[in-house]
């Protein structure tokens, strides 16, 4: 800093201390290995090459701001066009196989895909690695192992939290196969959206959350659509439709609780731990449920033929279901949550225009007010909580329950954590970057 080769950066004027020397006050006086120094007063000109270096700084952080945004904005959308094809693939290839020639297995496909999430974690390791140097990406593999808190997972959490899961898992999407036999895949994708409105009606059950009257609306528009799907079809004992509209509601009810007790019992993860949880998902499925799917076979309720047995359809479900899977889990850690729901609701019209014009199948009036109900219901329940204040106002609503009307504390509000409803999930607000906190959704799997 005091070398004389550099003399454009600082001047230093070196004054001897002598007894009686009276300080210049325009001048700073600096000691350096005991010697005293008087530096020279700033002029006009360093003013204005520090004032133009800060711009500069500011002008590249916000440049560096803007650019993130883009970078993120841009990722985004990619994530979205792909989450929604995959869906609508996953969706179409698991109705085909149910129609291959002599092959009727529901359970079996559901089986079947469940064991390729074992995939999760192997990917999202192999990410890491080439994303990571060593000692972060040994760090994010020893922190993955924190699924359920600061302890690692132990056999004993694997029976009692994940197997639970794994059973609860099967069942919603064993449920959503088995109703492509009956109905479109259109309305089938329609219907189990509306598990938004069963979400957020247990999680005011069973978590606390607060009253929110444009959730209830939404609420009762998703609701409406199904019964308006019933409508349309016929409620009569004689149509083939009605246990088809059954099993695809009683998927969305049981996609909500699982995303309910996911949230009570478990919380959130990161993407690791969120990954290993999938892998964990699927090996437990892989070991242990196949003895279903033998019980069912023998008993006649899954049919199939070795060499029928419609094996690309399959592939084609389960990758698509594995790719929507890990999407869906990295769109919420690296994007914005919102691309999720666009892309959700893309993947209704995407399966209408698939069902048209592939199957041939002819949506009446009623069929597309019910599904409109459905996707309205569901923009609504992404509306911003501030929303709801102008409304609560109005409506004079004066319960301790009603959002705005709180008065707990900063501890108390953190018992009852900000939900959000972006993705049909039950995930916190900002959730923006890898270290964030995102779960799993057991209603994706076709």
């Amino acid at each position: 800093m005091f070398r004389s080769n550099r003399p454009s950066v600082i001047c230093l004027i070196m004054v001897a201390q002598q007894d009686g020397n009276c300080h210049d006050p325009s001048k700073t006086e600096i000691e350096y290995k005991g010697t005293s120094f008087l530096t020279a007063p700033k002029n006009k000109l360093d003013e204005k090459f520090e004032a133009e270096m800060s711009d500069e700084s500011e002008s590249r952080r916000c440049c560096g701001v803007c650019s993130e945004s883009t970078q993120k904005t841009f990722l985004g959308l990619l994530i979205v066009i792909f989450l929604a094809v995959s869906w609508v693939g996953a969706q179409q290839f698991a109705q085909s196989a149910q129609f291959s020639g002599n092959f009727s297995a529901p359970y079996f496909t559901t089986w079947f895909s469940t064991c390729w999430m074992v995939l999760c974690f192997p990917v999202f390791s192999l990410f890491l690695f080439f994303q990571k140097n060593h000692e972060e990406f040994h760090a994010e593999i020893l922190d993955s192992r924190h699924i359920f808190g600061p302890e690692n997972v132990t056999l004993k959490k694997i029976f009692t939290h994940i197997f639970s899961f794994n059973v609860l898992w099967i069942f919603v999407n064993y449920l959503y196969v088995f109703s492509l036999t009956y109905i479109a895949a259109t309305d089938a994708s329609a219907i189990l959206s509306s598990n938004v409105a069963f979400v957020y009606a247990l999680s005011f059950i069973i978590l606390g959350e607060h009253f929110y009257f444009i959730r209830t609306v939404a609420s009762s528009l998703c609701i409406a659509g199904v019964v308006m799907f019933g409508y349309a079809d016929g409620f009569v004992g004689g149509s083939n439709l009605v246990p088809g509209i059954v099993m695809a509601l009683l998927s969305a009810v049981g996609a909500a609780v699982y995303k309910v007790l996911f949230k009570r019992m478990i919380g959130e993860g990161k993407l690791g731990q969120v990954s290993l949880f999938l892998s964990l998902l699927g090996l437990t499925n892989a070991l242990f449920l196949w003895v279903v799917f033998l019980i069912l076979y023998f008993v006649g309720l899954e049919k199939m033929v070795a060499d029928e047995i419609p094996w690309g359809y399959l592939c084609g479900s389960s990758s698509l279901s594995l790719v929507f899977n890990f999407l869906v889990n990295f769109g919420i850690a690296f994007t914005y949550p919102l691309f999720i729901s666009i892309a959700m609701m893309l993947g209704i019209p995407l399966n209408a225009a698939v069902d048209m014009l592939l199957r041939g199948e002819i949506f009446s009036l009623l069929r597309l007010i019910a599904a409109l109900l459905v996707v309205a219901g569901f923009c609504m329940m992404m509306c911003p909580d501030s929303w709801n204040l102008p409304v609560h106002r109005a409506l004079g609503c004066k319960s301790s329950r009603c959002y705005g009307n709180q008065t707990n504390n900063d501890e108390e509000e953190e018992d009852i954590l900000p939900i959000t409803y972006s993705s049909g999930d039950l995930k916190p607000h900002e959730v923006t970057s890898q270290e964030n906190l995102i779960e799993v959704d057991p209603s994706v799997h076709a």
